[in-house]
Order: C-alpha cells, then sequence, then structure tokens
C-alpha cells in the first residue's frame, strides 16, 4: 500500500529587536492573493492582524475560518494556517508580530502572575478570527499599535505595551469564555507548555511535564494529546524543529551543531523529526530558504505571491 503524501511545512520566522519584541508589517504592498497556498506555515512568534479591505479565508488543518473587513486575526507560533482573499480580491492586512511574554513581563507589577500564567488561554494551542459585531474594540487597539509602531512618537514603546496587554487580555476572557473558533483550553497544561518553552534544548521526560502539571503520567499524557491534537514527546519535537528552523536560516551553523543546540541527542533523529514536520531534510530546507533570501521578504513569505512549486 502507497504511503500517504507528506505534508510540507512552511517556517516563516521573524526576528524580533530584543529591547522591544514587536514588528509591524503594513503598507499596501501587504495584500494576500486570491491563489492559495497549496502549503501552511507557522511562525516563531505570536501574529495579530487586523483585514483593512474585502473578503476571504484563514485555512487552518481541519477548517476553513472566513473573515472580512474590520476583523482581527490572532494566531499563536507554532499553528500551521494559510490566508487567501476571495476570488477576484487582494484584501489588504496590518501585521503585528510579538513575543508577548517578553514585551509585558517589563511591566506587570510584583504583586501579578508572570505573563505566561496571566495570558494561558491564547499564548499556546491559540487561534481566533474575531469579528468587529463581536469586538469593535479589538481591533480600534490594533490599528492603534499599528499606527504607534509606525508613527514611533514620544513614548510609542508605552503606548504599544498598554495597547497589546489590552488586546491580550481581552483575547483571553474570550478564550475562557469558549468564545472563540476552538474549544480547547490548554490552561491544565499551560506549566508543561511553559516548561517545553524554556527547556526544549534539555532532555526532558513524559514524567517530568506530568510532574510540572501535577498530574499522574497516564492522566497527562491523554489531557495534553486531547487538548493539542498532538502527544507531549511530539510536541516538544515539533518545538525544537521551530527553533531549528530559526538557526540554519540566520545562522552559518553546521546542521549537527544546530541539532545539538536544540536538544536532539541524534542527527538521525533529527533528520527524521525535521523531514516529517517540514517536508525536507534540513540541508535541502536551508539551501532553498537561502536561495530566496536576497529576493525580497515578501517573496520568501509568500505573502502576496504564493510559491509555484510544493
Amino acid at each position: 500500500m502507497p504511503r500517504p503524501p507528506r505534508e510540507v511545512m512552511e517556517c516563516r520566522d521573524y526576528l524580533l529587536p530584543p529591547e522591544f519584541p514587536v514588528i509591524v508589517l503594513t503598507g499596501e504592498e501587504w495584500r494576500i492573493s486570491d491563489r492559495r497556498s497549496p502549503v501552511l506555515h507557522f511562525h516563531n512568534h505570536m501574529e495579530i492582524g487586523v483585514c483593512h479591505s474585502d473578503s476571504g479565508v484563514v485555512g487552518f488543518r481541519d477548517r476553513d475560518v472566513p473573515f472580512k473587513a474590520g476583523d482581527v486575526t490572532v494566531i499563536a507560533a507554532g499553528t500551521p494556517h494559510t490566508t487567501c482573499s476571495a476570488p477576484g480580491t487582494a484584501s489588504k492586512w496590518s501585521y503585528v508580530m510579538v513575543d508577548p511574554i517578553r514585551l509585558i513581563d517589563p511591566t506587570t507589577s510584583v504583586t501579578e502572575p508572570p505573563v505566561a500564567e496571566l495570558y494561558n488561554g491564547v499564548l499556546y494551542n491559540f487561534r481566533a478570527i474575531v469579528t468587529a459585531e463581536q469586538d469593535p474594540l479589538l481591533g480600534m487597539l490594533v490599528n492603534e499599535a499599528v499606527r504607534e509602531m509606525t508613527e514611533k512618537r514620544t513614548n510609542y514603546r508605552r503606548s504599544v505595551r498598554a495597547l497589546l496587554d489590552t488586546v491580550l487580555n481581552r483575547l483571553s476572557r474570550r478564550a475562557e469564555d469558549g468564545d472563540t473558533d476552538r474549544n480547547e483550553k490548554p490552561f491544565h497544561i499551560s506549566p508543561a507548555l511553559r516548561y517545553v518553552d524554556q527547556h526544549y534544548m534539555e532532555d526532558i521526560r513524559v514524567d517530568d511535564l506530568a510532574a510540572e502539571c501535577k498530574m499522574s503520567t497516564s492522566y497527562f499524557r491523554r489531557v495534553f494529546t486531547e487538548t493539542m491534537g498532538l502527544g507531549p514527546l511530539e510536541y516538544l519535537n515539533k518545538t525544537r524543529i521551530i527553533r531549528a528552523c530559526t538557526i540554519l536560516k540566520m545562522s552559518d551553523s553546521s546542521v549537527l551543531d544546530v541539532c545539538e543546540a536544540v536538544g536532539f541527542r541524534s542527527l538521525s533523529s533529527f533528520n527524521r523529526h525535521f523531514s516529517a514536520i517540514m517536508g525536507q531534510p534540513p540541508t535541502a530546507w536551508r539551501s532553498k530558504v537561502h536561495a530566496d533570501m536576497p529576493v525580497t521578504l515578501r517573496k520568501y513569505t509568500g505573502w502576496a505571491v504564493p510559491p509555484k512549486t510544493v
């Protein structure tokens, strides 16, 4: 019996400034084609988008979700998706790429829990398309953050932090109410998700993750799989591969060094997992990305013109 075709995935990573981990992608060039990309992609940071014109769908692995002008999309890091405008249109967007924990933590008082606990419901395995009718203020907040980041007037960073903190808070409340396009709420396994994000380069056992959540290993494994749609070790390996993609693209480190840097103890295991997630071995993936990099960012990221080949 022939094997099913291997899924091809794109990692579209963005380097955020360490002193202020936010960038904005906006302007006439940020229009979405009506030709659907044949592959899904994921980002290394949270993507917050606001649609300025026209309509279309955001496609996920399990379903398409419609959008229209005025809607806000929020997609957590590592969540596969693609966006396609309605036939004959090219919807215009602005995007905020942000690392919420690094952005908001400096403003959190010592009496409050860290952002990773305040906004558990939106940092991991989260996706939402919020219409203007559902929350008219959300789009205004995102548009104001885009404007502040574009104009960069006095104290703009303070404004952007406050605006995005409010956005995250409103989204977190929607997640608590189950008022998103999916019902999974990973609050109960968030300690394990945080642990993986912070220690992915180390040896991690499922027992360790279960202990972080104060659950038995068997119960934790079942709850994690039901919530995330993949097992704990699969999630760990996916996290490692996402980090590996960034290193492969942005450095000249050898594949072996990258393999070890992200926590794999065997090059064969690294190659196998990379190919399973990205659709090709790391060396071939890096060669393709580096070949595309001298062109424009827009062509590499595939926003205006989807890839011609898979």
